[in-house]
């Protein structure tokens, strides 16, 4: 079988789900994912009764057998794999789990005003967070702890300390083709199909997640990326999407693509409907 029917089956695209975290379905937070899959926060621990506690049925084998993912998660996930999600295999005969996360450097609002919203508890969220609460919200039936916040290491160029928002899944089977499509050696590579699997909705999560605006056109930061696989996504962009745009030096060996600003309004077109509200001010207009 192809890897495009393994990931796509014949399923109707769903529409995109809603664009609000329901905090009725939030976890309390319980720190950071264990490593170990089998090893849940208070997992078969005892109360001071000396009941046990009953597990989390996430951390379930029949639960994680049994969850698959829509076909609208399935083309996000190629988005966002192409973007900042990070996807690991501990050992081969381990299931796959995702890391998002989001630095408030990384959607700083564009010159002449602000990007905020409404953010957890009614208070002002920066654009990072609104969108990585939007991304908990649809992946929070594989994730077992609500979102963290850290700061970030320095910045090596400007010194500034960054506010990072992430949080992890956990291990469930049908993560595993996509994170053996984009880390075939443990290292994410843009695959050679790319054409055959990136859709609008992959497109619009991709500039939800790795897009920049700025003098107004619209970057894809590809920067860890080699030139041969820029050169691939600039193709299909240009054959798929019918999209002008070109690979850019940024730093050495360093490349983004760039979507001139009179090519905007195919791409808004093309993604509008499926990017969260506080990510639209990347496509101009």
């Amino acid at each position: 079988m192809c890897i495009h029917c393994l990931l796509f089956s014949s399923e109707k695209k769903t529409e995109p789900l809603p664009q609000t975290l329901d905090k009725s379905n939030s976890l309390e937070s319980q720190g950071n994912l264990p490593s170990d899959e089998e090893n849940p926060p208070n997992r078969g621990k005892k109360s001071k009764k000396g009941s046990t506690r009953p597990k989390d049925h996430k951390y379930t084998k029949a639960y994680k057998e049994s969850m698959t993912l829509s076909n609208f998660l399935k083309e996000a996930l190629i988005g966002l794999l192409l973007g900042d999600v990070y996807g690991v295999r501990d050992k081969p005969t381990h299931n796959a789990r995702l890391t998002f996360d989001q630095s408030e450097a990384e959607h700083s609002a564009p010159r002449g005003g602000t990007r905020r919203g409404p953010g957890p508890g009614g208070g002002s969220a920066p654009p990072g967070a609104e969108y990585l609460l939007y991304l908990f919200s649809l992946f929070e039936p594989f994730v077992g702890t609500s979102p963290n916040s850290t700061d970030r290491k320095p910045d090596k160029r400007t010194g500034k300390v960054y506010n990072s928002l992430y949080f992890h899944t956990l291990a469930f089977p049908c993560f595993n083709p996509f994170v053996d499509l984009f880390y075939p050696n443990g290292v994410k590579v843009v695959p050679a199909n790319i054409g055959e699997l990136l859709t609008e909705v992959g497109l619009a999560f991709w500039i939800m997640d790795d897009g920049g605006y700025s003098h107004g056109n619209l970057f894809l930061h590809t920067n860890s990326y080699t030139l041969e696989e820029v050169q691939c996504l600039v193709t299909t962009l240009q054959t798929k999407f019918i999209l002008q745009c070109k690979e850019t030096l940024r730093r050495p060996g360093q490349y983004a693509i760039c979507i001139p600003k009179k090519e905007l309004h195919k791409v808004r077109k093309l993604v509008s409907q499926y990017m969260h509200p506080s990510m639209l001010y990347k496509l101009g207009g």
